[in-house]
C-alpha cells in the first residue's frame, strides 16, 4: 500500500491508501466509448468556457483529463499575423493533464483545475507548453519582450494573459483512468489536428513556421529581442 493525496473542491487534503498494481497489469489503453465520449465533449458538443469566467462552476476539475482551447475570429487574426500563417476561429490546441508517465508507471498527480486555471492562464510561459506557443505566436503582435530563454518580462506575461482571457474558450473531459490518459489523448489529437499542437503531429505550412517562433523565444539571450525581430513565415497552411 502506499499513500497517495488529492485536492477535494473544497480545498481540503485527504490522505488515500491506493493499492500498489505492477505496471504490466494495469490498463494502459483507453476504450472506444471513452474516445467517443472524449469527442464529443471537446469537439461536437463541448461546453466552452470564455477564459475569463473560468472556471464558471465547472465539475470535475481535481480530475486528470483532457482539454482544448479554442479562439475567437479576432485572435485568430492575431494569431495569423504573428505566425505568417492562416489560423481560423475555433479550435485551435488540445492536450491532457495528470497522464501516467509510461513505460516507468510513474503517477502524476497534476489536475483541470491547476493546469488550466494555473499553468496557462496565470503561469509562466517556462511553465506552460501552450502559453510558451501562444508567446511565440504573439510576440510581434502584442509587442512582447523576452528577457531569457523562454522566459518574458512580467508585464508581458501580463499582456499574454490579458490577451487569452479576452480572445479564447476552454472545454474540458475529465478522465480519472490516468493509466490509460495519454492512450486517450493519442487519439484525441489524430483526431482532432488541432493547427498549433506540434509535437508527434504531421507537418504543415502553420506547424513549421510555429516551431521556428518557438525555437527563437527558445535560444533568446538576456536582454533578448523584441518581438518585431522574430522571423517572418510565408503566408499559408
Amino acid at each position: 500500500m502506499m499513500k497517495g493525496y488529492f485536492q477535494t473542491t473544497q480545498g481540503i487534503a485527504k490522505v488515500l491508501e491506493v493499492h500498489q498494481v505492477e505496471p504490466e497489469l494495469r490498463r494502459r489503453e483507453c476504450r472506444p466509448d471513452e474516445v467517443e465520449a472524449a469527442l464529443c465533449a471537446l469537439d461536437l458538443d463541448p461546453t466552452r468556457i470564455r477564459a475569463r469566467d473560468w472556471p464558471a462552476g465547472l465539475q470535475g476539475l481535481e480530475q486528470a483529463g483532457l482539454y482544448s482551447w479554442w479562439v475567437d475570429a479576432e485572435g485568430a487574426a492575431d494569431l495569423s499575423a504573428g505566425i505568417g500563417a492562416t489560423v481560423a476561429a475555433g479550435r485551435i490546441y488540445a492536450g491532457q493533464t495528470g497522464a501516467t508517465a509510461w513505460p516507468s508507471g510513474q503517477p502524476r498527480s497534476t489536475t483541470l483545475r491547476g493546469r488550466i486555471g494555473g499553468n496557462h492562464l496565470h503561469g509562466r510561459i517556462r511553465g506552460s507548453t501552450f502559453r510558451l506557443t501562444l508567446a511565440a505566436a504573439l510576440c510581434g503582435p502584442l509587442g512582447l519582450t523576452v528577457t531569457a530563454p523562454r522566459r518574458l518580462d512580467r508585464e508581458s506575461e501580463r499582456r499574454l494573459g490579458e490577451w487569452m482571457r479576452e480572445h479564447l474558450e476552454a472545454a474540458v473531459f475529465a478522465f480519472p483512468e490516468r493509466d490509460a490518459l495519454g492512450h486517450l489523448e493519442d487519439y484525441l489529437l489524430a483526431h482532432l489536428d488541432p493547427p498549433l499542437n506540434i509535437k508527434g503531429m504531421p507537418p504543415t505550412p502553420l506547424r513549421r513556421g510555429l516551431s521556428e517562433l518557438r525555437e527563437a523565444l527558445s535560444r533568446s539571450c538576456l536582454g533578448g529581442c523584441r518581438a518585431r525581430e522574430w522571423p517572418q513565415q510565408n503566408a499559408g497552411g
